[in-house]
């Protein structure tokens, strides 16, 4: 039975969950992204690039999936961190 990620959080929790299928995957998608501090990080510059939607349409997935994606690793960089990221400071 094929799994529907965009319907179902518990089958998108357990991709999450195995590295081995998220290195396979950014293997074989090569979307690219940042590393900084071990993780491969995306702008909401590179979202809007890599999936060619609007900033607005980020901004709307980030309001309805907030607590998702937050227990999922997104954070907003801020202070120190942000400077480090920018400057590249890896």
């Amino acid at each position: 039975m094929a799994k529907d990620l965009t319907t179902s959080p518990l089958d998108r929790q357990n991709i999450l969950n195995n590295r081995y299928a998220l290195e396979k995957i950014q293997e074989h998608l090569g979307l690219g992204g940042t590393l900084y501090q071990g993780e491969i990080l995306f702008t909401k510059q590179q979202l809007v690039e890599i999936f060619d939607i609007s900033e607005s349409t980020v901004e709307k997935y980030i309001s309805n999936y907030d607590t998702e994606l937050r227990t999922n690793g997104y954070s907003v960089l801020k202070g120190q961190k942000l400077r480090e990221f920018k400057a590249g400071d890896l």
